[in-house]
């Protein structure tokens, strides 16, 4: 890869890139727990948190925010701010059904919060800033929450989020079926990218203007787990090995900023089994899958007969030695067959999703920017929203709960917007007004420069919820605002 251009990742972003528990959510959710299911599997590829109660439906761990040294390159350590010391932050595992109680503390020398992304919990637990008071340097808070969906998710800051997500607050959320399929192993890689100073090894400085705020900041460097991908002193990918006839189930988290990309596995019969709101109703082959920051996938893996390995690759544009923007191959994982195996094939549960053949209101939420007293400024529906001390958030919409809605979001700025909405699952339908293939429950939809994308959702998780470009110099300059749905039950403590 050296024929590609260290800076490639950043330049190539400007054309690229832009409740509560008793009203927990109906038809998506995750059943009871048995109190005699089996032990949940391993998941490699993270260090899983450690579990600190004997109550087997309840997890209950500690979770600290600290600045931590990482030796990402040689030379000097990279100054990054980490959950538990762990780069990316340690797995969250649980089951659907569990109680969820983490004793987080603020280690920091400023306030955050944490957000469960992708759990449909209540909105006191989401880690919004508008309704949690953020966390205060040396201060703790308990967030306690039932899981009631099965899937691949994952936490991150939602607060100073340009910063703190580029310096490493940040990690994955694996929850299991009640009755899960069983693999002859799992796996979880989380990919990011970095922006680093090449003379020491830091963090570069924060961009006010220009095309990282436009289309939001990208990194000159690629990360699969912590580890460095490309250029001089990266690491390489994952690697591992895997026998011939096994069944495996890989789980991927994009935690990038704003740079998205494609996914294939090369070396291996995959299928994708499910998305952002778990397993799907049938799986389909892959060949390649579009990832934006925020999404996740699940795969299905079987080695080749004649392979000798399996490949995950991040399929990036990219600038070449000519300046021509080109698609690469980047090689995040990297499994080596060895040995030989015979796996029964696993068997998965039932899934249904909710009709989108339905009568639904629609709406339109638009996404649009401009310049503002000689400051960018990105909006909702013509109106910005700013998260922060003596702001609070726009009130877009009221919904009521279990009434399907089909939203058309458009932008006229910037090429691409994924857009989040928080507490709640919902379906891709259309982009620019033709049916898409892109199926499965969604948290994340990609909006895409002079395309509409049109959604479908039930809403069926009371509360307040925020809704934002995961982009995160389009959100805090005023690309977010808040949905109601149903009656507010719970005074906000912020």
């Amino acid at each position: 890869m050296s024929r590609y251009t260290m800076g490639a990742f950043a330049l190539v972003g400007i054309l690229v890139g832009c409740g509560n528990d008793a009203n927990a959510p109906g038809p998506f959710s995750g059943e009871v727990v048995h109190p005699e299911l089996p032990p949940l599997p391993d998941v490699s590829g993270l260090t899983p948190l450690p579990d600190l109660n004997p109550d087997p439906h309840i997890v209950e761990v500690d979770l600290v925010a600290r600045s931590h040294a990482v030796q990402l390159l040689p030379g000097e350590p990279t100054q990054l701010f980490n959950y538990n010391d762990q780069f990316p932050g340690p797995l969250l595992h649980a089951r659907a059904g569990d109680r969820v109680i983490v004793h987080f503390k603020n280690e920091l020398a400023e306030e955050t919060v944490v957000h469960w992304h992708g759990l449909r919990i209540s909105d006191q637990m989401d880690g919004s800033p508008v309704i949690q008071n953020p966390v205060q340097p040396g201060a703790s808070f308990t967030y306690d929450f039932v899981v009631p969906d099965p899937g691949t998710f994952w936490y991150h800051t939602h607060l100073h989020q340009i910063q703190q997500l580029e310096y490493g607050l940040y990690g994955a959320i694996v929850v299991h079926e009640r009755d899960f399929p069983v693999f002859s192993a799992e796996r979880i890689f989380v990919g990011d990218d970095i922006r680093l100073r090449t003379t020491n090894n830091q963090i570069s400085g924060f961009l006010t203007s220009g095309p990282d705020i436009g289309a939001g900041r990208v990194g000159n460097r690629l990360l699969s787990n912590g580890r460095i991908i490309n250029g001089e002193g990266g690491e390489g990918p994952v690697t591992f090995t895997i026998p011939r006839g096994a069944i495996e189930r890989w789980r991927f988290v994009l935690a990038t900023n704003a740079l998205s990309y494609g996914l294939r596995i090369r070396g291996a019969d995959a299928r994708v089994i499910s998305t952002d709101g778990g397993l799907l109703p049938e799986a389909f082959p892959l060949d390649r899958v579009e990832i934006a920051p925020g999404q996740r996938y699940d795969f299905e893996v079987r080695p080749k007969p004649d392979a000798t390995e399996i490949v995950l690759e991040a399929l990036v544009l990219v600038l070449d030695e000519n300046d021509n923007v080109v698609e690469a191959p980047f090689e995040l994982a990297r499994g080596t067959i060895e040995g030989e195996v015979v796996t029964p094939e696993p068997v998965y549960p039932k899934v249904s999703l909710p009709a989108t053949s339905v009568e639904a209101t629609p709406h339109e939420w638009k996404l649009s920017g401009g310049v503002v007293d000689g400051q960018v400024q990105f909006t909702i529906n013509g109106v910005p929203s700013y998260v922060g001390e003596g702001h609070e958030h726009v009130l877009l919409d009221t919904f009521e709960p279990n009434v399907p809605v089909k939203i058309t979001l458009s932008s006229n700025v910037s090429p691409r917007h994924p857009f989040h909405i928080h507490g709640q699952f919902f379906q891709i339908l259309e982009r620019g007004g033709k049916p898409v293939f892109e199926p499965g429950l969604r948290d994340t939809v990609e909006v895409r420069g002079n395309e509409t994308a049109t959604i479908l959702t039930y809403f069926e998780n009371h509360g307040r919820w925020m809704v934002h470009c995961h982009i995160s110099e389009h959100s805090e300059n005023g690309m977010m605002a808040d949905i109601q749905v149903g009656t507010p039950v719970a005074a906000h403590a912020h």
